[in-house]
């Protein structure tokens, strides 16, 4: 049985009646939301557009990428349900039996088995997905539009394995033996070096594949978000290859997000936040700690939610729902009816419990389908740190921590403009004015970077010689400090190559970055501004992260610091994408262990 009660709908509910035309029955995944006639709608379309719809990879592949996807995440409802599907499909028992025991065996074509093997490993390790993977589907003769499909598909599947995990319905048929799934393991972040990563153009933040435009004008779609939210997410701008699934995700974020009938909207926007966070996809984090404050949340508090929504100031009941969340999207398996009794225990409805499931659904919809478009946030990202994260406050006037506060829709005008047009038609004064402006942000960063506040200095001076020599090229398609701190970041990392004693910034040291593991991180139990300044949390993470070795702390500050995107710092180090993340993960990592002892020593003092 499911773990919450359901309801009897009319025989002639829509969509019903399709998926009896379609599949023949009505699966019992669905028919433990009928509590939700709504999200039932709005999955079905959505379902329809992503498997059924026209396209360039066949049906076959599409469920053959589903039950792959199931099968690796061990969920036995949707591997039967979709073993089902494939054999109505004319699938014989002997090559679904092969397709789960090792589907590279199995005699498909090369490109089925590269969409298998980048469907497998966008599901179970998203934040390793790469360009790189992109290009291997590429050289297998896969076209834009295939390789949207897949990720489409993947994601569709992430989104069912969710709803199974959270409602536990009765298998349809007789259900496959776990015992008897052996899908083998998808490749671990860093192993896939075969294919170079395709080269990008500096300062360009472009997605993984081709799209076509589309004006909010006339395209529904983006006319909806463009009214609903205030802006077109990049996430679906990227799918323009196939507008029937954009139509379905626009009316799934409609009957699913945007509905305060059962939970509110901020409950909704809190749930995406924390699954997000967990799942590493800043992206998600950027755009709905952005969606928190426009709902009238305060930046400080949107940011806590995501880092740790236990030290927020959200009520006992809605730190519960995000309890639920966090643990039916990072850890299914662990998932029980005991979590759903918890929930009700705090006074939530079944229409609350399975609004929950089906939120924590959609985020993981939509965290797989960012990772494997590679898109840009739409927002600049919060500093958060890691897994285990914490909020730093910003400093009153912070030059490390600049461009980490949210921009405005509209964007703002360079308050530099003025100076530079000055200084480029020869007037030094000008210069010698911006020099003074941003002298503090540009030496922070070169000492964040160099380690060596000497060094600093040395390298100061060479920065600024080149911005000298180079203003006449400044054509203001950036801020004058963010091409000021470029030149300045370029200078220190010039010195960092030319050191013979320091440690390689290139690749090559994957195993030994894994073998790093955190000691000392502890629960921050207060907000650290109640025990420091905001000055002294400044300066303690500038110690923190002068004291990391060099090649995480040049990633740390390319990636949190200064906000660039993992493909920027991938081409400013030399380094593979893969390298980058695992060294931005132990980097964080390292930085937290060493701040954790200030702030549990705090609190300790603070309460003793």
């Amino acid at each position: 049985m499911s773990f919450l009660r359901t309801v009897q709908l009319d025989d002639k509910f829509g969509p019903f009646v399709e998926f009896q035309e379609t599949l023949g029955f009505v699966p019992n995944l669905f028919h433990a939301q009928t509590l939700l006639p709504r999200v039932i709608e709005a999955q079905t379309k959505l379902g329809s557009a992503v498997c059924l719809g026209e396209g360039t990879i066949s049906r076959t592949q599409k469920e053959q990428i589903i039950l792959i996807v199931a099968a690796a995440r061990r969920d036995i409802y949707c591997v039967t349900a979709h073993r089902k599907i494939l054999s109505s499909l004319g699938k014989s028992e002997a090559q679904l039996d092969r397709l789960l025991t090792d589907y590279r065996r199995a005699g498909f074509s090369e490109a089925d088995v590269a969409l298998l093997d980048f469907s497998a490993k966008l599901s179970q390790h998203a934040p390793s997905v790469h360009s790189g993977d992109i290009e291997t589907l590429r050289g297998c003769g896969l076209d834009d539009e295939s390789i949207l499909e897949a990720v489409q598909v993947t994601a569709l599947a992430r989104f069912l394995c969710t709803l199974s995990a959270g409602l536990a319905p009765e298998p349809d048929f007789e259900p496959w033996k776990l015992s008897s799934l052996a899908i083998s393991p998808p490749r671990e972040p860093g192993s896939q070096g075969t294919v170079a990563q395709g080269p990008r153009a500096p300062g360009k933040k472009e997605p993984y594949l081709r799209a076509v435009y589309q004006s909010p004008k006339t395209f529904g779609p983006f006319r909806f978000f463009q009214k609903n939210l205030g802006f077109i997410p990049n996430i679906f701008r990227a799918q323009t290859l196939r507008p029937d699934v954009l139509e379905a995700e626009a009316e799934a974020v409609g009957k699913i997000l945007l509905t305060e009938d059962v939970l509110t909207r901020v409950q909704k926007e809190s749930i995406l936040l924390v699954v997000s966070a967990a799942n590493l996809n800043s992206y998600c984090v950027a755009v709905h700690c952005d969606m928190l404050r426009g709902l009238g949340i305060p930046s400080e508090e949107s940011d806590q939610i995501a880092v740790d929504h236990h030290q927020s100031n959200l009520s006992e009941a809605d730190r519960a729902l995000l309890d639920f969340t966090l643990k039916l999207g990072v850890r299914p398996l662990e998932f029980c009816r005991e979590d759903v009794d918890r929930l009700r225990g705090h006074g939530f409805t079944e229409e609350q419990v399975l609004e929950s499931v089906v939120m924590t659904a959609l985020t993981n919809f939509l965290n797989t389908l960012q990772m494997g478009l590679g898109v840009e946030p739409d927002f600049e990202l919060p500093f958060v740190l890691g897994q285990n994260k914490v909020h730093l406050p910003a400093a009153a006037n912070p030059p490390m921590e600049r461009g980490l506060v949210a921009p405005s829709l509209t964007g703002v005008q360079d308050p530099d403009a003025g100076l530079v047009a000055q200084a480029q038609a020869g007037k030094l004064e000008a210069f010698e004015e911006l020099v003074r402006r941003h002298s503090q942000l540009i030496y922070r960063a070169l000492v964040a970077i160099l380690g060596d506040p000497v060094e600093a200095q040395d390298a100061m001076q060479d920065a600024l010689l080149s911005a000298f020599k180079h203003l006449a090229g400044f054509q203001s398609r950036s801020k004058f400090s963010t091409w000021l701190v470029s030149i300045a970041r370029n200078t220190a990392f010039q010195r960092l190559r030319g050191r013979k004693e320091v440690e390689s910034l290139d690749g090559g040291e994957y195993e030994e970055d894994r073998e790093f593991r955190p000691r000392q991180v502890k629960a921050w139990q207060d907000n650290p501004e109640q025990f420091y300044s905001k000055s002294e949390i400044r300066q303690l993470v500038e110690r923190g992260i002068l004291g990391l070795p060099t090649k995480y702390r040049a990633v740390v500050m390319l990636r949190d610091i200064e906000q660039l995107s993992t493909d920027e710092v991938s081409r400013q180090l030399g380094l593979t994408v893969p390298t980058v993340k695992v060294r931005l993960l132990r980097g964080r990592l390292m930085l937290r262990e060493w701040l954790s002892p200030h702030f549990t020593t705090s609190v300790r003092r603070a309460t003793s």
